[in-house]
C-alpha cells in the first residue's frame, strides 16, 4: 500500500475530488477506507488538510444524511449555496445591514462556509453558531436584499411570510 507522502499532493487530493462527487461520502472515516481501497495510506491530519483544500463541505445528500460535496462543482459562485438553501436554511430575516439565517442544529457553519465561499459582492462574512448564521452585508439597506436573493436560490419552494416580513421555507419541509 503507497505511502501519502509516495503519491503527490494534487493526486491524492484529485482522487479524494473525484470520490466526493460520487456523492457517497459522508464521513473521513469512509473517505480514508475509500482511498486505502485505491492503495493510499492517508492519515486523518492529511485527509482533513486536503479536504479544506479541495473546498469540501458537508451537505444533506439524496437520502437525507450528510454527504461531503466540492463547494464549487460548477464553478459558478452560488452554485452549491443554492443547495445548501434548499437543504439548510429554515428561515432568513434582516435587519438593516444584519441577516440572520437560521438552520437545523448542526448546519450553520456548512451554511456560512458556503455563502462565503459564493463571494457575494453584497456580504461583507458572516458568523455562524450551531443553529444560527449572522450576515454582515456591506451597506444599511441591504439586508432584505440578501435575503430576497437567498429565497430566490430555494428551489421553487413555496415562501412563507414570518412575523417581521422575512421569509422562511421551513413550511415546505416534510
Amino acid at each position: 500500500m503507497a505511502e501519502s507522502g509516495s503519491v503527490s499532493r494534487a493526486r491524492r487530493q484529485s482522487i479524494m475530488s473525484d470520490l466526493i462527487a460520487q456523492g457517497i461520502v459522508a464521513s473521513q472515516s469512509q473517505l480514508r477506507a475509500l482511498m486505502e481501497e485505491r492503495g493510499l495510506s492517508v492519515n486523518q491530519s492529511t485527509l482533513s488538510r486536503d479536504l479544506a483544500d479541495i473546498g469540501a463541505i458537508r451537505v444533506r445528500g439524496d437520502g437525507g444524511g450528510l454527504v461531503y460535496a466540492l463547494s464549487d462543482d460548477t464553478g459558478i459562485p452560488g452554485a452549491t449555496l443554492d443547495r445548501l438553501c434548499a437543504d439548510m436554511m429554515i428561515s432568513a430575516s434582516a435587519s438593516g445591514n444584519l441577516v440572520v439565517v437560521r438552520t437545523p442544529p448542526g448546519g450553520a457553519q456548512y451554511f456560512a462556509n458556503g455563502l462565503d465561499r459564493a463571494g457575494w459582492d453584497t456580504v461583507l462574512g458572516s458568523v455562524a453558531g450551531d443553529d444560527t448564521v449572522m450576515v454582515v452585508t456591506r451597506d444599511e439597506h441591504a439586508g432584505q436584499r440578501v435575503v430576497a436573493q437567498l429565497m430566490s436560490l430555494v428551489d421553487g419552494r413555496n415562501l412563507m411570510p414570518t412575523d417581521n416580513g422575512s421569509s422562511s421555507p421551513a413550511a415546505d419541509r416534510s
